[in-house]
């Protein structure tokens, strides 16, 4: 009988191989160089919080929070996402935090969810916030950090929707929707790019008079432009929503990459005013982007009102898409250069070879043992290394190396006192 244990993971979670991490590695960078070119800088709040911190904030994913007692009976939960925890730091440490305060945390979380394509219980998000102003002005320059992100990750298709939350109280008002059940009806429309308008509309059936419905999906699910959408709302107070989309285009972000959904509802119930969520038309896999203005939230933590606005970049999907589209190939592993030895006579100047590269900021590594060449090669190839140094016995007499590029098989021999200077110029520039 077999006595090792089988080496798996739950669902929904996963491992990654170094080539994954390369990948993953590099899409968050560029995405940390966005954020900070807009002068956002970053925090980290624990991974377990005091269940009570987290509970009661997301309405009915409540049940999806991890939540269990330690080993000293204290009611305890997985950080589910990254608002509700900067809420509560910025409650300890406003006093000493520039107001407006703007972060950005980069943290995995964890959702009890039915794992699905795009969908995990472990997975990274990538938050920015801005909390202390009510300024429009903060609502604009995320949806243009949002922009700049997907162009810099190379998408050339995405579309930032965007509504009010505020407007949505007001249509759900003006239809007699009781404020008791509007949140209610926020969520069942937030379901809609899972269960389909169909779906929602049954939902609906549950909630409100059947006679209230059809009027109301023929105001929130109306079909045009921009302009023409807030047009047909010209009953309803709709400044806040011209204000911000006003502000876009002095931004600088195309309207092409902006679409008004008066359906978007965000079923969190902390937010009150402008919501976001951001999808790619050429990949199937739901919103990759998704927040909005909260008012209250601080509110929860401490006496003081700070009112924030931020999203989530749902870092996991974020790669799915990129993978789909190609978006990931030219992307490798650590190593640029494999230098090789034979022997214990080679091995000092393989030694020599390896730390000069090193000090002039050029990866590489060397083999560890003295193999044929071939099998060095192999070793290179799988690791996608591209260049190979070859220095036995007659190049050390001439003070040479040879340079193989394993992508086109040639190989090119020069003095050892040129080798530096020409990766600087072949690898790096």
């Amino acid at each position: 009988m077999s006595s090792y244990i089988t080496p798996e993971i739950l669902k929904g979670t996963r491992d990654f191989l170094p080539k994954d991490m390369a990948k993953r590695q590099t899409v968050m960078q560029k995405i940390k160089t966005v954020f900070e070119r807009f002068g956002y800088d970053t925090i980290e709040t624990p991974v377990i919080e005091y269940a009570k911190t987290l509970l009661g904030k997301y309405g009915e994913d409540n049940k999806l929070v991890y939540q269990f007692k330690d080993n000293g009976g204290r009611e305890i939960a997985l950080r589910y996402d990254q608002t509700v925890p900067f809420a509560r730091l910025v409650a300890s440490n406003y006093q000493n935090l520039p107001m407006p305060f703007k972060r950005y945390q980069i943290s995995r979380v964890w959702r009890a969810d039915k794992p699905a394509k795009g969908r995990y219980r472990e997975f990274y998000q990538c938050d920015i916030d801005v909390i202390g102003t009510q300024s429009l002005v903060a609502e604009a320059e995320i949806a243009r950090v949002m922009a700049d992100v997907f162009q810099t990750l190379g998408f050339e298709r995405f579309v930032i929707k965007f509504n009010s939350r505020r407007l949505m109280n007001s249509i759900l008002g003006r239809f007699n929707v009781p404020p008791e059940k509007q949140i209610e009806v926020i969520r069942m429309l937030d379901k809609i790019d899972r269960i389909g308008e169909e779906g929602v509309t049954a939902g609906l059936k549950e909630i409100l008079p059947l006679k209230t419905i059809p009027p109301l999906l023929k105001v929130l699910f109306f079909k045009g432009s921009i302009t023409q959408k807030i047009a047909s709302l010209k009953s309803y107070s709709t400044q806040e929503i011209e204000d911000f989309f006003r502000l876009c285009q002095e931004f600088g972000l195309d309207e092409k990459f902006l679409e008004f959904d008066m359906s978007l509802s965000r079923g969190l119930d902390y937010y009150t005013g402008i919501t976001y969520e951001v999808f790619l038309p050429d990949v199937a896999i739901g919103a990759v982007c998704a927040g909005g203005r909260y008012d209250d939230l601080c509110g929860l933590f401490c006496k003081e009102k700070f009112s924030g606005v931020g999203v989530a970049f749902g870092f996991d999907r974020i790669m799915v898409a990129m993978e789909q589209l190609n978006l990931l190939n030219e992307i490798r592993l650590n190593a640029q250069v494999l230098v090789t030895y034979f022997d214990e006579a080679t091995l000092p100047n393989a030694f020599k070879i390896l730390t000069n590269l090193q000090k002039e900021a050029i990866n590489a590594e060397i083999y560890f043992e003295p193999e044929k060449l071939s099998k060095q090669i192999k070793y290179a190839d799988k690791k996608e290394i591209p260049f190979v140094v070859i220095c036995g016995p007659d190049e050390i007499k001439k003070e040479e190396v040879t340079i193989k590029i394993l992508k086109t098989g040639k190989q090119k021999t020069i003095p050892q006192t040129q080798l530096t200077s020409y990766f600087n110029g072949y690898v790096f520039s």
